[in-house]
């Protein structure tokens, strides 16, 4: 069964003959660029069974040759899509599953009742421009350069992409190649985690896709920590840019709310296995300032769209509320066109590529070792002293929680959402039940302990809003009416610090409490 390897970057439609006349280009290929005209229809169910069943079925035509290709969603992440591939060539325009026989295949195809019920559902026309690339001896990539648009019934979106597909080697060359294509451009181009299937169904039905959470990840007690960090720094990396696309449209904070919450399970995850990488300081350094870029307009987000409209709601007819609601909104539309900036700069999409070429680089590292060194330093020693040793500054800092100031309260929250982190990363190692009912006290203290910093921060936001907009009368009004609220919130969170404390505090730490799940 083919897997099918590549990385797509997205570039603006009229940059592509800037793209075709790179030096890089030119000295790495070993092929004449030839020029196809490809039309392609994607067949599915009035239900749209296949989307549900993450497959796509498409037919290719490429002058007379007609290809029918199936494909499983398989995993796509910061621009690289491994998924499984089935093609067929055919002598017509024709679905034909009679040439279907790996029994790997999803079994729904074999369904009478499905294939009746198949239709054209959108369709893709586009040019595309190939090289092959050969960087070094043991690796080769193809180059497709597809210029095109898609197009259902009543609409039609342009497209341009690179799509760097491995044919031989090792993953590691196509973010080597990526950088270097990067470093070439001076026009903008992005990484593309959609498809060109996935692209087709959210115009065919109107829908973008929501905003994506943390997917689990599975560890086991016996793997390297080195092995295991690369596997959670790419679940992360998923969960990071598989909400670009709704951060730039706009419509929906949560997108960018993802986005932050990736970028600190990263970090997280970069401070819990510290001791066994070597030199991330870059990489971090660069995730610091990516969160720098994000984090003002997740907090004006929260003001105006949380914050403010509650208040609004209770104090509909004060004019300078009204008032203080419209400044506000453009503050934080500024904010979030400069977080778009950011993920639509060539620095974030270095940053990318580099973290992916480096956990690329990482993971051989970890296989190698010998059996001897794997069980000296398995997972589970590894993070049982971790946790111990988090869980008990968290409950040092609690018995002394009267004494803390804003910043204290804020510090320790950065510590339970560190711990969360790491308990939500390996809770697979122990035992999930008991793990979740920890969790639930954790997460109980971060939300409080959030909303106590969103009190905190309310206060240095105001005082952002121009002097020109906040010496009128109504809007010093609005201001005061804002501040009274917010007293009133941070004594009502402090109460509920206090009362969910003890659950926190008499919580067994489940990495040690149940013999059969004690490390030796």
């Amino acid at each position: 069964m083919p897997k099918e390897i590549e990385l797509k970057l997205s570039l603006p439609a009229h940059c592509v003959k800037h793209l075709l006349h790179i030096p890089l280009l030119d000295n790495l290929s070993i092929s004449a660029p030839p020029r196809q005209k490809l039309h392609t229809v994607y067949y599915d169910t009035p239900e749209l069974t296949l989307k549900n069943q993450r497959c796509a079925l498409r037919l290719r035509q490429s002058g007379n040759v007609w290809i029918q290709t199936i494909k499983t969603e398989g995993s796509a992440a910061s621009g690289l899509h491994e998924r499984d591939e089935w093609e067929v060539p055919l002598a017509g325009n024709q679905l034909d599953f009679s040439q279907l026989s790996d029994p790997v295949i999803p079994k729904f195809f074999s369904d009478p009742a499905l294939r009746e019920q198949l239709r054209p559902i959108f369709r893709t026309e586009f040019t595309r421009q190939i090289r092959i690339l050969q960087p070094n001896k043991s690796d080769q990539i193809e180059l497709c350069i597809d210029r095109g648009k898609i197009i259902t019934d009543h609409l039609k979106e342009p497209f341009a992409e690179i799509e760097l597909e491995l044919k031989t080697g090792n993953p590691v060359a196509l973010f080597k190649f990526a950088l270097l294509l990067a470093q070439s451009f001076t026009f903008p181009i992005r990484l593309e985690n959609r498809s060109k299937a996935e692209r087709g169904y959210s115009l065919y039905t109107g829908h973008q896709t929501p905003p994506v959470k943390a997917q689990p990840i599975v560890l086991t007690a016996d793997m390297d920590p080195t092995e295991a960090f690369v596997l959670i720094a790419r679940n992360c990396l998923a969960h990071l840019t598989k909400n670009e696309q709704g951060t730039l449209a706009g419509d929906d904070i949560e997108y960018l709310h993802q986005m932050r919450v990736a970028l600190r399970r990263l970090r997280s995850a970069f401070d819990i296995f510290s001791s066994v990488l070597h030199d991330p300081e870059p990489l971090v350094h660069e995730l610091k300032w990516l969160t720098r870029q994000f984090n003002p307009a997740r907090d004006w987000d929260v003001f105006v769209m949380e914050h403010l409209s509650l208040i609004q709601k209770n104090f509909a007819k004060h004019s300078g509320i009204l008032s203080i609601r419209k400044v506000c909104e453009k503050l934080r539309q500024s904010h979030n066109k400069t977080a778009c900036y950011s993920i639509r700069s060539k620095r974030y999409l270095e940053l990318i590529l580099q973290l992916n070429l480096w956990l690329a680089e990482l993971l051989p590292y970890s296989i190698q070792l010998s059996a001897q060194q794997r069980a000296k330093t398995t997972l589970k020693k590894f993070t049982t002293s971790l946790l111990t040793e988090r869980h008990e500054h968290i409950l040092g800092v609690c018995q002394k929680i009267e004494e803390l100031d804003a910043s204290s309260l804020h510090a320790l929250r950065i510590s339970i959402k560190k711990q969360r982190y790491a308990v939500d990363f390996l809770q697979t190692l122990y035992s999930p039940k008991a793990a979740k009912q920890y969790i639930k006290t954790l997460s109980t203290l971060q939300d409080i302990l959030g909303a106590l910093n969103d009190s905190t921060t309310i206060n240095k936001l105001l005082g952002e809003i121009p002097k020109s907009k906040a010496n009128t009368l109504t809007i010093r009004e609005a201001i005061g009416i804002i501040l009274g609220w917010n007293k009133q919130q941070i004594r009502q969170k402090k109460t509920e610090l206090k009362h969910a404390l003890p659950a926190f505090c008499n919580s067994l730490p489940f990495w040690r409490t149940h013999k059969k799940y004690i490390c030796i």
